[in-house]
């Protein structure tokens, strides 16, 4: 709500009429975006962090009519990794930007894991990944710097996993340390994970890790922030259009910074599936 009265007054005096929904619960933003009557609108806001845009995200594109409604993003969340990629560093510029009106087009990852449908529009983790998230969640009352102590926690009890992946026309039997998808370069609050990724080519770039000791793992994770762990050589990087993971045990995956579903996954890009006020 203290985000909301910030830039409240901004949108007022641009002459924005706004109706303000209040989220209850954990999916309701999904079932408002999958629900409510858009007619007569000129765009979406939301304000809140991953989360709440992969909720508004996956709900939008759920609806029996698609809308083509740019998208809002105010941040207001722990990581704001989608926010980040469009150059948004505070609530007050985001308003800024949907008064301007510019949108801008947004891949979208549909992922289908345990027999239901997602939409991503930061990354889709598995292994090392999924297993920081998890720790992660156990730190939250550390705030930002959770996701920093949790790779480190990783470093130290790293599990290699065994899977098959399907990288468009491309497969690969190995076991692994992490996987990740990622539509945008930021992950993690803050780490440049795929330095390369841009959310309006049509692909989604992947970055594995076989093996690595763990001073290599060190070295990465110094590396990370800036992302030039990309040169390391026990990193492999990939832009593809579809990835498929399929894995010996049914293990988590992270779905936008949330621990969502299991192993089999299939994921696919979809180009410019949203537009968002950039």
């Amino acid at each position: 709500m203290v985000v909301l009265e910030q830039v409240k007054p901004v949108l007022a005096a641009a002459g924005a009429e706004l109706d303000v929904c209040i989220t209850e619960q954990s999916g309701h933003a999904r079932r408002l975006a999958q629900t409510l009557d858009l007619a007569g609108y000129h765009g979406i806001c939301l304000i809140g962090g991953d989360g709440t845009v992969h909720e508004v995200v996956s709900g939008l594109l759920e609806r029996d009519r698609p809308t083509s409604l740019p998208l809002g993003l105010i941040p207001a969340g722990t990581g704001n990794d989608a926010a980040k990629q469009l150059g948004v560093s505070s609530p007050l510029e985001a308003a800024q930007r949907i008064i301007a009106g510019r949108a801008s087009p947004f891949d979208v990852a549909k992922v289908e894991a345990n027999g239901q449908t997602n939409y991503c529009v930061t990354i889709i983790g598995w292994a090392g990944v999924a297993d920081i998230n998890c720790t992660a969640e156990r730190l939250r009352l550390l705030g930002p710097p959770r996701y920093a102590v949790a790779a480190l926690w990783q470093i130290l009890f790293a599990k290699r996993r065994r899977a098959r992946l399907l990288l468009d026309n491309q497969t690969i039997d190995d076991e692994f340390l992490l996987v990740v998808a990622c539509n945008t370069v930021f992950s993690g609050s803050g780490m440049r994970l795929a330095p390369r990724a841009k959310v309006d080519d049509g692909k989604i770039d992947v970055v594995l890790i076989r093996r690595a000791t763990r001073w290599q793992m060190f070295r990465l994770f110094a590396k990370v922030f800036d992302g030039a762990h990309v040169e390391m050589p026990c990193v492999e990087y990939h832009q593809v259009c579809s990835l498929s993971i399929l894995s010996d045990d049914d293990s988590p995956l992270d779905l936008d910074g949330e621990i969502q579903g299991t192993t089999p996954v299939s994921i696919q890009i979809i180009p410019g599936a949203i537009h968002m006020f950039s």
